[in-house]
């Protein structure tokens, strides 16, 4: 019923719509009967759709109707198929061409290229190039200009061999017009028209010399040098490395030109010049051009395309010296960061990711290259004397650089030396980017970058999941994981933390899992209990995807029980009227997996996840697997004092609880006391100076840090008594101005006074009793001013 409604009410609607005079409701219209047509039977198409099209290019009393009879045939080729196309589409379009109005004749030359493409044979195809060859010689400039602009579309459609021969006599032609509009036409599609030609043997040396005077000589900022810069890599795709001698100069051009559109096209296609010129020319002849472009602009637009493609430009050259030269731009890039674009430093984590990739890839294929012992990768070869190019037009002293094995050893180039060097750090300060979207950008790419640093650590464990036992780690590996639980998971910004929230979630993605649960999964439980809401946002709806049945870590009971019982305690929290809607509704709606078996909402012992490496960086030998293995108990018991430290700041246990949790180790030893589950000969953790006992996470750092400095201004305006303000002394000392002390100041000075165990504690700091007496007298003296007065 539907339908027939659109055939019987719809329809003619939108039909009697497309001969409005109002340009905006013939094309609304148009678009409303392409649309509608995609949905009808073959049957209503025929019968509604090309009549009403046949019919208005029929009517001779309206110029408008024709014109947008042209538009239509071109359009719903596709909906009517190649048999209707030929039947009636060909003949409808090759009559309007011969319209006695100029306006139907150019809009008839801009509409061949979908009817070409659907009609398909080669005696259709003829008969629309006899057509766009009669609209080629068409005595008004506008229908030639027309032809010109959509002739490179048209020339797709058809046969190679017939552009060729039929289309490419009229591009020449074009290019030597009487009018001046129309070659410049033909000027700004040239490129467009060489790259549809797809062989150097069907180029003629002349168009490419006709493409190379128009860069060289045409005015910056015209529409013409834009998109020659725009064809410049499919000029060189269809001519060959063989006229790079006459191409590879307009590319300096273009460089240096202050056309910033035509610098931005050619940045974003180096990539597919380098295919094409092969590997042994990329350092020479392509990466002065991408220093420029990076580099030495100011322009964001331009930069960005330049970096975008930096990865591709790699695979494609597969040359370890072009590596080491990309990969040295980067960091030149990075020293200018105060000036670059958030953009810019988004994208330039997208490439880290990208290299890193392609490194982890190859770095397998470079240690095999090494051992071969002196045979080279890539001979010397003169400039120019391959892929056909004539000797007479090289230069004799020009040669490429000598990319062999034994040089590469010799310089000590190797693909983790420059991950370590070069890019980890280029990682890390983008972790800690000012802008989200970049450090999250970062973060996406962290499975890559740990994969091409640390590739021992993918090697698949023999030993369970779920085993106390992990894969040792070199020092130097376990320093960087160290680093990275440190510097994010306990990082003293709750950003630093949500960073490294996305972080696992990259490495649970890309990686074994072994590789999350036995080095990253118990930093990242422990944020499931974060004192900050952002945080605890981002973990649930990390971890909802990865914790469904048939996720990565849908099996895994430590992550289950974490996820249950921070629902469960955010329940709670909404009983004490701390709403947390939005994270209690992505882990209920998520299909998460029951709560395993022996375990509890809430726990029934003291947390267990901080070991003794976790403190410092001395002990590099030492295997990361503690900072990331599984703990029995995922959070504190009812009752007991908290044993984790604020996130950034390791834990330190007071003496006692020291003292109780080794007597519980040796009465018991299926204890669940972090002693009892701790390495053996492991020992407390050491906490750094000035830190605080017994702090727990919900404490916030900034808010410690700002009740410190309220403490050290008392202690400073208590010994300095002019440093104080007016109504803080009146507080403090009443008497000293004439009034009496209210109830606050009073219950303020007790609250104030030292405990016995506080003056047991502190060092005896009262002045001597003649001082005592000075600042008496004083103080007697200003009173007695104070009276006078």
């Amino acid at each position: 019923k539907g339908y027939e409604e659109v055939l019987d009410k719809v329809l003619p609607l939108v039909s009697a719509l497309l001969n409005e005079k109002a340009a905006e409701v013939n094309q609304g219209a148009v678009e409303a009967l392409i649309a509608l047509a995609s949905h009808l039977r073959p049957n209503g198409m025929t019968h509604m759709v090309l009549r009403t099209v046949i019919s208005m290019s029929q009517n001779d009393e309206n110029e408008d109707s024709r014109c947008t009879a042209v538009v239509l045939l071109n359009s719903l080729a596709e909906m009517l198929g190649p048999d209707l196309c030929r039947q009636f589409s060909i003949p409808s379009l090759a009559a309007l061409s011969q319209d006695p109005y100029m306006r139907v004749r150019m809009v008839a030359a801009s509409n061949l290229a979908e009817v070409a493409k659907v009609a398909g044979t080669k005696d259709a195809h003829g008969r629309l190039i006899d057509v766009i060859k009669e609209l080629a010689t068409d005595k008004m400039w506008h229908v030639r200009k027309a032809v010109v602009e959509h002739l490179a579309t048209f020339a797709m459609e058809i046969a190679v061999e017939t552009r060729e021969a039929h289309l490419l006599p009229l591009m020449k032609a074009f290019l030597d017009d009487m009018q001046e509009p129309v070659r410049t036409a033909a000027c700004q599609q040239l490129g467009y028209f060489i790259g549809a030609l797809e062989s150097p043997e069907r180029v003629p040396e002349g168009l490419v010399r006709k493409y190379t005077d128009v860069i060289r000589y045409m005015a910056t900022g015209t529409d013409v040098l834009y998109h020659s810069a725009y064809t410049f890599a499919a000029v060189v795709k269809a001519t060959g490395p063989a006229q790079w001698i006459r191409l590879g100069d307009v590319c300096g051009l273009m460089v240096m030109y202050p056309d910033t559109r035509a610098k931005k096209a050619l940045a974003s296609s180096l990539h597919v010049v380098a295919e094409v010129l092969g590997p042994h020319r990329v350092l020479r002849q392509i990466m002065p051009h991408l220093s420029m472009l990076m580099l030495a602009t100011d322009h964001v637009d331009v930069r960005l395309a330049a970096l975008k493609n930096v990865a591709l430009l790699m695979k494609v050259a597969n040359c370890v010296e072009v590596n080491i030269c990309i990969v040295r731009m980067l960091s030149t890039l990075w020293a200018k960061a105060s000036t670059l674009s958030w953009r810019v430093r988004q994208a330039l984590a997208q490439q880290i990711g990208a290299i890193c990739d392609y490194m982890a890839t190859t770095g397998q294929e470079a240690k095999t290259a090494a051992q071969l012992g002196g045979e080279d990768l890539y001979d010397i070869v003169p400039l120019g004397q391959d892929e056909g190019v004539p000797a007479a037009s090289v230069d004799s002293d020009a040669t490429l650089p000598a990319a062999n094995v034994s040089s590469a050893v010799e310089r000590e180039v190797d693909t983790e030396d420059l991950v370590w060097d070069r890019l980890l750090p280029l990682y890390f300060q983008l972790c800690e980017d000012s802008v989200a979207e970049v450090r999250d950008e970062a973060a996406r790419v962290t499975a890559k970058v740990l994969r091409a640093a640390i590739p021992e650590m993918f090697v698949e464990s023999t030993k369970e999941e779920g085993s106390s036992g992990c894969l040792a780690l070199p020092a130097k590996t376990s320093r960087l994981v160290r680093r990275l639980i440190h510097t994010f998971a306990r990082g003293r910004g709750f950003r630093n933390r949500m960073t490294y929230v996305r972080m696992c979630d990259s490495i649970i993605r890309e990686t074994p899992t072994g590789v999350f649960t036995e080095h990253f999964m118990r930093p990242f439980v422990r944020l499931s209990r974060d004192s900050t809401r952002n945080v605890l946002l981002c973990w649930a709806v990390t971890v909802a995807p990865h914790l469904r049945k048939a996720g990565r870590l849908g099996t895994n009971e430590v992550m289950l029980v974490a996820a249950h019982r921070m629902a469960y305690r955010l329940s709670e929290q909404d009983e004490k009227k701390r709403k947390f809607p939005e994270e209690r509704r992505i882990l209920e709606a998520a299909p998460i997996s029951a709560m395993p078996p022996g375990h509890d909402f809430v726990p029934t012992g003291p947390e267990s996840d901080w070991t003794d490496d976790m403190d410092g960086e001395e002990d590099d030998d030492a295997t990361s697997a503690t900072e990331g293995g599984t703990g029995d108990s995922l959070d504190q018991g009812p009752g007991e004092e908290p044993s984790a430290s604020p996130v950034g700041t390791p834990s330190k246990r007071p003496p006692d609880a020291e003292a109780i949790t080794s007597s519980s180790s040796s009465s018991s030893s299926s204890s669940s006391s972090p002693a009892a589950r701790s390495p053996s000969g492991a020992t407390p953790p050491r906490s750094p100076a000035g830190a605080s006992e017994g702090r727990w996470q919900a404490h916030d750092l900034v808010e410690d840090g700002l009740v410190e400095q309220q403490e050290m201004d008392r202690e400073m305006d208590s010994a300095f008594s002019d440093r104080r303000l007016l109504h803080e002394a009146e507080k403090d000392a009443p008497e000293q101005f004439g009034r009496r002390p209210s109830d606050e100041d009073v219950l303020g000075n007790l609250e104030s006074l030292p405990t016995e165990a506080d003056a047991a504690t502190q060092p005896d700091s009262s002045p001597p009793a003649e001082a005592e007496a000075a600042v008496e007298k004083k103080t007697v003296g200003e009173e007695d001013d104070t009276t006078r007065g």
